[in-house]
């Protein structure tokens, strides 16, 4: 009944507006339609019934030496249709003020799959030299104006980081080339992991927002930047035998991006390093290192290495494209000692490094897109080492076939 009273709601906010003042308030509703239909040659780790890829799952042999996972799948979805409504109001404080509403059906997690979900929710003040954005929108690290524009689900992940997050937001431009944005966040819809699962009470409960600093400069076709961030999490309130625990777990993470565009070429180049990525659909996370004499407790972080490349070529109606990526485990940034256990909270602690390789054609006529995408993912997974690293690997590799269709309004 929530979700009918509010697209009531949604469904009334152009006439509030108009009756506050016509002259003042413009409301642009837009959005798209989507279909896809995937076909795995594997099982494959993924999210929302398989259609956001991760991983190839790792080779699972049965008694027989026939691996499990080697059982191909098919799929098709519609939910990522969107709907979004922009709004842009009079002055406010000397800055034009402007808002951002953004829904689908993807639920928030799978058990809540096709119901809707709020992607984007800002408020933002413009002045002539500097911004406020106040709300829901993009993580720094994800950055808009150069991000792998594949067309399956999930922004190039587990190579890229993808995360959407509560936020505050001041950007100002230092010149007519050079922008830097300061950015406070929290987390929701993509939290880290831990004891009690995934969850934004992990960073709550450290008192301390996320930091984030973005550089860009841009002249000419080049889109130069770097992202640097820092996150405190507190796993734990209490010790294993019940008493206040005030250990903490601090992460850097950090991106160094290029994009050049010319006429009908665009080349983008990212590289990334991170501690505690798991946030952001890629690898990694921490250690949980527990004494077995006096039950204390430590954090480590899990480190990892990223690279992506795309590059697209338009002739007429069509886009050629092609993306690559590369991401490997770095293992902790300490050892644990000889009467350590460990628990590992985070995502592929048994994947020494991963890859992809996605050619895809893209038709456009009008706001009517029709793309095939072709994606070889490679997984090698091993033995957890003590460092966190993985040795002895084995590769299971997957291809996706996916066709996808979008109506944009």
């Amino acid at each position: 009944m929530k979700y009918v009273i509010f697209l009531v709601l949604l469904a009334l906010v152009p006439g509030l507006l108009i009756a506050q003042d016509e002259s003042k308030y413009d409301l642009n509703f837009s959005g798209f339609i989507s279909y896809e239909s995937i076909f795995d040659t594997r099982q494959t780790v993924s999210a929302r019934e398989g259609d956001v890829l991760i991983f190839p799952s790792r080779v699972l042999e049965d008694l027989n030496g026939d691996d499990i996972n080697a059982q191909p799948n098919f799929n098709m979805f519609a939910i990522h249709s969107r709907l979004k409504a922009d709004v842009s109001g009079p002055d406010i404080f000397g800055a034009q003020s402007s808002a951002l509403l953004e829904l689908d059906f993807l639920g928030n997690s799978d058990p809540v799959i096709s119901l809707v979900r709020l992607r984007h929710s800002i408020i933002k003040l413009d002045w002539d030299k500097s911004s406020l954005l106040f709300g829901q929108y993009w993580h720094p690290m994800f950055v808009t104006s150069s991000f792998p524009e594949v067309s399956s689900w999930g922004g190039g992940a587990p190579f890229a980081a993808f995360s959407r997050n509560p936020q505050i937001r001041f950007t100002y431009d230092l010149s007519d080339n050079f922008t830097a944005a300061f950015i406070a966040l929290t987390q929701r819809d993509f939290s880290t992991t831990g004891p009690n699962g995934g969850s934004p009470d992990y960073l709550r409960n450290s008192a301390i927002p996320e930091m984030n600093l973005h550089l860009v400069y841009q002249n000419k076709g080049w889109n130069l930047g770097t992202v640097v961030g820092y996150k405190v999490i507190k796993p734990r309130l209490a010790n294993l035998n019940g008493e206040k625990l005030d250990e903490t777990l601090g992460s850097w993470h950090t991106n160094g991006y290029i994009r050049k565009d010319w006429s009908d070429l665009t080349v983008k180049i990212q590289g990334l390093y991170g501690q505690n990525m798991h946030n952001f659909l890629m690898m990694g996370g921490y250690g949980e290192f527990i004494n077995n004499q006096n039950n204390e407790i430590t954090y480590k972080n899990s480190e990892i290495i990223s690279f992506w490349t795309e590059w697209l070529y338009r002739n007429g109606d069509l886009t050629y494209s092609v993306f690559g990526g590369y991401s490997e485990n770095l293992g902790f940034t300490d050892i644990p000692g000889s009467n350590d256990s460990v628990n590992f909270y985070g995502r592929g602690s048994d994947i020494d490094y991963t890859y992809r390789f996605s050619p895809r054609l893209t038709l456009e006529v009008e706001k009517f897109q029709i793309m095939g995408e072709i994606m070889y993912s490679v997984a090698a997974y091993g033995s957890t080492q003590p460092d966190g690293t993985v040795s002895d690997t084995e590769d299971a590799n997957n291809v996706r076939f996916q066709l996808h269709l979008k109506y944009s309004f």
